[in-house]
């Protein structure tokens, strides 16, 4: 079965995309990110083929899209960990 979340955009419109991956990073040289709530979502479009994803963090008590180029870059290190299985990560509920 796969696992959905219900993500509620700024207009207060939801949508249910299917959820790919969601984890914390715990790692001390990673303060944007570290123990904040991250989520993966499968946007359900392809581009070459490839499933698009789409990524957010909890901010406010909402997952919103990472604008923040600081944390951008500390999120796309922490999926390199994931993919590398050096784990400094701890899955979300």
């Amino acid at each position: 079965m796969e696992e959905k979340i219900t993500l509620i955009g700024p207009n207060g419109v939801t949508e249910e995309k299917k959820l790919v991956c969601a984890f914390k990073s715990m790692d001390d040289s990673r303060p944007n990110i570290k123990n904040i709530p991250i989520v993966i979502v499968d946007t359900e479009q392809l581009n070459n083929g490839n499933n698009v994803l789409s990524f957010y963090w909890e901010k406010d008590g909402l997952y919103q899209p990472i604008l923040d180029e600081a944390a951008w870059s500390e999120v796309k290190l922490a999926i390199i960990d994931i993919i590398k299985n050096n784990f400094n990560v701890i899955g979300v509920e």
